[in-house]
């Protein structure tokens, strides 16, 4: 009887020693996988950060193309004004030619008048030579009467008088050319700064319309880049939540293998909050991060938790503890409690583990404290509820 005892206890022993180096060994390459997920989560991030900075750069891109094709249709626009300006200006270029021509032609007439007077002048300078021996005094003198001396006086006075309209002729005739040809002058002048202008404002139109072609290219190619940069990061990120769901269902297979070397009644009871005191909840079960990460717990902080202590939620078997740690990587420092049923809690992040694997421990004991060990950003308490290996929102399970 004695031997079988020994024998009881001898294979009781060796059966617990199998199960507690299954569940350390188990647990270990649970560890990996949550360091695995954790860093493709890291990449993933990146990659997403990345995605972003690309849609920022984009959305500024697609800002410059598009105030730039406005600019460009501005510019056709001012084109098309500058056209019908040249063509304004071609117009008044040939009216101004026409009115070249027509000073011209008045310069012709004019210094043909000029011309036609001083003759006149001649001969009448000729004829007043040709009669000088007949003097003003005799011709006045000469006179039979008082009515002819009147007549000849009078036809002294129109003859000087005749002979000065003729020099006032000729000097407004004079005049008359000198404007003439100013007027010609200016004209031209006008002319060729009307030319002067069509050529400076056709080509900085021009220019400018060069300019902006080249800055629309420049653009739309920075656009296509940075879009083919971001194909290539989305196809980056779906290869890591591809790679992040296996390892998640690694992780649940590996989980549900555990918990079924216990197959156990559920302990029965609720499940209570895990730091007493503290209920606020900074992160939820779900989806987070704009659909990036799907968090599988609920995280608890508050102000003054660190250290805090962490009691199990229910009684059970603690079937997992890890209590080394690589920093910013993981789980950190944490603990799984199986409950029987199929049910089990974990609790990450912790600041020291309070329990071994193999303890039994009663609702609301303390098995460890809160910390920020592992991928934490802030002292607070990770913890999930899993049934049958398979992640659950806690909130349906707490009182």
């Amino acid at each position: 009887m004695k031997h079988s005892l020994k024998r009881f206890f001898a294979l009781l022993l060796c059966a617990g020693m199998l199960f507690c180096t299954s569940a350390v060994a188990l647990g270990d390459e649970v560890d990996d996988l949550n360091d695995k997920l954790d860093q493709l989560q890291k990449e993933a991030d990146a990659l997403q950060a990345k995605v972003n900075a690309a849609k920022t750069e984009k959305a500024k891109q697609e800002a410059i193309k598009e105030k730039t094709t406005q600019e460009i249709a501005i510019m056709k626009s001012q084109i098309a004004a500058l056209e019908e300006k040249i063509v304004a200006l071609e117009n008044k270029i040939a009216g101004l030619e026409q009115d070249i021509v027509q000073k011209e032609e008045e310069i012709d007439n004019l210094e043909g008048s000029i011309d036609e007077n001083y003759e006149l002048f001649k001969r009448r300078m000729r004829a007043m030579y040709m009669s000088e021996h007949t003097s003003t005094l005799s011709l006045l003198l000469g006179a039979e009467s008082f009515g002819d001396f009147l007549t000849a006086s009078e036809y002294l006075k129109r003859v000087a008088q005749h002979d000065q309209d003729i020099l006032d002729d000729l000097e407004q005739t004079l005049r008359n050319v000198e404007e003439a040809k100013a007027a010609v002058e200016e004209a031209k002048a006008a002319v060729e700064a009307d030319r002067a202008e069509l050529g400076a404002t056709k080509a900085q139109a021009e220019e400018t319309r060069r300019q902006l072609d080249a800055k629309l290219s420049a653009t739309v190619a920075e656009i296509q880049s940075i879009s083919q940069m971001e194909k290539e990061f989305l196809a980056d990120i779906a290869a890591k939540q591809q790679e992040m769901k296996e390892t998640q269902a690694e992780i649940d297979r590996i989980y549900e293998s555990m918990e079924g070397e216990e197959i156990e009644d559920f302990v029965g009871g609720t499940f209570m909050y895990p730091v007493p005191g503290y209920t606020y909840i900074s992160s939820y079960y779900g989806w987070r991060f704009n659909g990036t990460d799907f968090h599988t717990g609920v995280d608890f902080t508050g102000a003054n938790v660190n250290g805090k202590s962490v009691v199990a939620a229910n009684s059970g078997n603690v079937i997992f503890t890890k209590t080394t740690y690589v920093p910013g990587v993981g789980y950190g420092k944490y603990i799984i409690v199986d409950h029987g049923g199929g049910y089990s809690t974990l609790y990450a992040h912790l600041s020291s583990v309070n329990v071994s694997v193999g303890d039994f421990v009663k609702k609301g004991q303390n098995i460890g404290n809160v910390g920020s060990t592992g991928w934490s950003t802030g002292p607070h308490l990770h913890f999930e509820i899993r049934v049958n290996g398979k992640h659950t929102n806690p909130l349906s399970y707490l009182k």
